[in-house]
């Protein structure tokens, strides 16, 4: 079978059809629970850090900052 037919869908079987549905059914709960196993990583790659010494009132010292 070729691929375009395959895509187009018109001559799948019942069974065809399944395994291709419960396939993809499958790959997104495992992205889901990719992304719940690693969600402190994914939420460390977008949250905003604040640059050190950037804070008013901190009593960190920022290397070569009376330079």
């Amino acid at each position: 079978m070729a691929m375009d037919d395959l895509l187009e869908g018109t001559s799948l079987t019942g069974r065809q059809a399944a395994i291709i549905f419960f396939t993809f059914l499958a790959l997104i709960i495992l992205a889901g629970l990719l992304l719940i196993t690693f969600s402190d990583f994914f939420r460390n790659l977008v949250m905003f850090v604040e640059p050190a010494g950037a804070r008013v009132g901190s009593s960190t010292l920022v290397a070569g900052a009376g330079l």
